[in-house]
């Protein structure tokens, strides 16, 4: 009992350690330039360091202390130096060397800094040890706090709190992304602070956020060093016959058997895809009332309904890969044993697929418009085609959210497949050039030196532009441009017979004669 309120206690000061660390590094940061401040920080986190693992290591100048010496003189650099490319690259540089030290002071015995190992030690202890332990600072702040409180209360509210910790980085990757898509949405979200200026809500969050993380942050990190996960090796013996099998590192348990996979926790997925819903299904709203009404919306002065319709689409699909990303990842590596959790996160899953439903017919007639201004290209014609791509598999993992029992890899892969195959046979390129030509004869715009460069799908396009505009610009040279790409017919074996390189030197032949 002694042992271990005392580990409660340890871990408190450990918690408190971290926090005061996390409003120094506000302090000392916050809309502020690098400079001395880095350094100090620096000092700050490994007095931390050292108070913490004291009575697993001392302080002692032997060989690991020499790797703080580059460590010092690169964070030295932010208070003598202003090269901005260096700037950045010690930013980079400067963690690495920090997290290599830290665990080579607490793994001495077991691997050096200059082997092969270091790396193993170091993954492990950021993806296994470290993340392992993001939740534990809830758990400590909430039984200090709370006291004897119930404890599948006291889970439910660490595991709420790690799911909105987890859900911020995301949360504000995809607000950047949908504010850049849309400048209605980027202007609701600025008048956000005025709205809350009196109360200052959103600087207090964002300052709040920023000491919760950095303190998180380094309380998992530290703790991980102090109580690394233990990792089970599995030994491999020969049977009384000589055929190797694996057992258990422990003789006196079963042979191993296939691990039960790993599971993300439902309360955490649960609200982390309640936040981006809520952030969706705004960004939605502002969708039909300014994009999808035509413009009937009052946009401010100064923004142009096509101007505010071409922009965004490349941001929006960016958000749509994430979402599918979260929705695999909610399908298959979430526990829903728990037969109210499931229910509950197949609802927030069906409302994640229709706000990204949204986001892609956003996206596509984004694009359609900003295609229409700047022509048509391959690349623009592919993202179409992914967005299409995307929404069948959308549609395809509704299903699933239905009805669990179905599998998405067999449908997906014959959606895959003959997606693509299709889009070997439209024939990309003519679709490029008779979209530029109809664009062509509305607009009055058009640039055929990027025609010539497409592939001889485009030669009968061409050539029609050529009979009905003759007044036409650069099209008798895109033509040009492809009949020096025709290889010579000596030059060439049957074996190399293509049939639209036959009927692009068939037509351009008709043309000469």
């Amino acid at each position: 009992m002694i042992i271990h309120d005392s580990a409660i206690k340890h871990d408190k000061l450990l918690l408190l350690g971290a926090l005061l660390c996390g409003c120094l590094h506000h302090m000392m940061f916050y809309e502020k330039a690098w400079g001395i401040s880095y350094p100090l920080f620096m000092l700050v986190f490994y007095v931390y360091f050292y108070w913490a693992v004291k009575e697993r290591c001392e302080l002692r100048f032997d060989a690991s202390l020499l790797m703080v010496l580059p460590i010092v003189l690169l964070s030295l650099t932010y208070t003598a130096f202003t090269n901005s490319l260096f700037a950045f690259l010690n930013a980079l540089v400067i963690p690495v060397l920090i997290v290599i030290h830290t665990t080579w002071v607490m793994r001495k015995g077991a691997v050096h800094w200059y082997e092969r190992g270091i790396i193993q030690a170091v993954l492990e202890q950021l993806f296994l040890h470290t993340l392992s332990y993001v939740p534990m600072p809830v758990k400590v702040a909430i039984r200090s706090l709370a006291g004897k409180i119930n404890a599948s209360r006291s889970q439910q509210i660490w595991k709420i709190s790690a799911g909105i910790a987890i859900s911020l980085p995301l949360l504000l990757l995809v607000v950047s992304l949908l504010a850049s898509a849309d400048t209605m949405f980027d202007r609701m979200l600025n008048k956000l602070p005025e709205l809350l200026k009196q109360f200052e809500i959103i600087q207090f969050m964002f300052r709040t956020g920023w000491i919760v993380i950095v303190s998180i942050a380094l309380f998992a990190y530290i703790y991980g060093l102090l109580h690394p996960k233990e990792i089970k090796q599995p030994m491999r013996v020969e049977d009384e016959w000589g055929r190797d099998s694996i057992k258990s590192a422990n003789p006196d348990e079963y042979p191993l058997v296939a691990n039960k996979p790993m599971r993300f926790d439902a309360t955490i997925t649960a609200t982390i895809l309640l936040i981006m819903n809520a952030v969706y299904v705004l960004f939605a709203v502002v969708q039909f009332s300014y994009f999808f009404a035509g413009g009937s919306a009052l946009l401010p002065d100064g923004v142009t309904y096509a101007e505010y319709a071409r922009r965004g689409f490349a941001e929006l699909v960016v958000v749509t890969v994430i979402n599918f990303t979260l929705l695999m990842v909610t399908l298959h590596g979430v526990d829903r044993s728990v037969p109210s959790m499931d229910r509950f996160l197949r609802v927030l899953l069906a409302m994640l697929i229709g706000c990204t439903a949204v986001m892609l017919c956003s996206a596509y007639f984004r694009l359609s418009m900003y295609e229409e201004a700047y022509g048509f290209t391959i690349s623009r014609v592919l993202v179409h085609a992914f967005m299409i791509f995307l929404l069948l598999l959308f549609a395809i993992a509704l299903i699933k959210v239905k009805k669990d029992h179905f599998q998405l890899m067999k449908p997906y892969l014959i959606a895959g497949m003959a997606s693509y195959v299709l889009l070997n046979y439209i024939q990309v390129d003519g679709i490029i050039a008779s979209s530029n030509i109809k664009r062509y004869e509305t607009t009055g715009k058009i640039d055929t030196g990027y025609l010539g460069s497409l592939s001889f799908e485009v030669v009968p396009y061409l050539i029609s532009l050529q009979s009905k505009h003759p007044e036409i610009e650069g099209a008798k040279e895109a033509l040009q441009t492809i009949k020096d790409r025709l290889p010579h017919k000596l030059e060439t074996s049957w074996l190399s017979f293509n049939v639209s390189e036959w009927r692009a030197a068939k037509a351009l032949q008709k043309q000469t004669d």
